[in-house]
């Protein structure tokens, strides 16, 4: 499924599985004159990957053309990243794109074969970091991968609170109802007004490490809810 839109609702076929690919590292290599080794700076993130399927298409009923003309729409349907996912990793998804020419094979002018290569972030979000976790009490959360998470948090009460995630401290003057925390986008908000003015971080926005999590609140907090955005390679 890429973009909302399932391959199956097109009549197409993977042919073959797609190869795992880790993604590499993003380190700059600088070699100095004179010295032994190179000089390694390790910029804290991975490159994008390559996610190949060989697709096999066919229907009687249709011709050769309107199906490529269909599968062009569909792979073309996206601008920038959008939600891949398939039967070969059913826990996880990855965020894609899709920018290369089409080619695809006629065969009989009823079926065709192409392949299809996606763009894509390192990460393999697991399905189960989407689900939104309540929590109305002192508790410990549990990262079942071995990287840092992104949470978006959304804190409920009202005037001053004080949320701590392990060793992050997240001072709110006001929370007035509500106030989303995105690590992601490092951002803090309710709905379309921006309330970065109304907290104090004292390491960043919160993470997620590996393992355990202890989450506990003072003041005016009363609840809040997170998606922790599990990811791994």
């Amino acid at each position: 499924m890429f973009n909302g839109i399932s391959s199956l609702d097109y009549g197409i076929q993977v042919e073959h599985p797609p190869e795992y690919q880790a993604p590499a590292r993003d380190y700059e290599v600088i070699h100095v004159p004179g010295r032994n080794g190179d000089l390694v700076i390790d910029n804290g993130s991975y490159q994008n990957v390559n996610r190949s399927y060989q697709l096999a298409i066919g229907d009687k009923r249709k011709d050769y053309t309107s199906m490529a003309n269909v599968i062009s729409e569909w792979l073309h349907s996206a601008s920038g990243y959008a939600r891949l996912e398939d039967s070969y990793e059913p826990e996880y998804y990855r965020m894609a794109m899709f920018q290369d020419e089409i080619s695809i094979e006629n065969i009989m002018q009823h079926a065709g074969r192409l392949t299809v290569d996606f763009n894509c972030k390192p990460q393999r979000f697991l399905k189960s970091g989407e689900e939104l976790v309540n929590i109305s009490k002192q508790t410990t959360l549990y990262n079942p991968t071995g990287f840092n998470s992104l949470p978006c948090i959304t804190v409920y009460g009202s005037g001053r609170g004080v949320l701590n995630i392990d060793q992050h401290t997240i001072t709110i003057s006001n929370i007035n109802g509500s106030i989303v925390l995105d690590s992601e986008i490092q951002d803090a908000y309710k709905g379309t007004v921006n309330r970065n003015a109304d907290i104090t971080l004292n390491k960043g926005f919160p993470e997620f490490i590996p393992g355990e999590n202890s989450i506990t609140w003072t003041g005016g907090i009363t609840y809040v809810e997170v998606i922790p955005r599990w990811w791994t390679l």
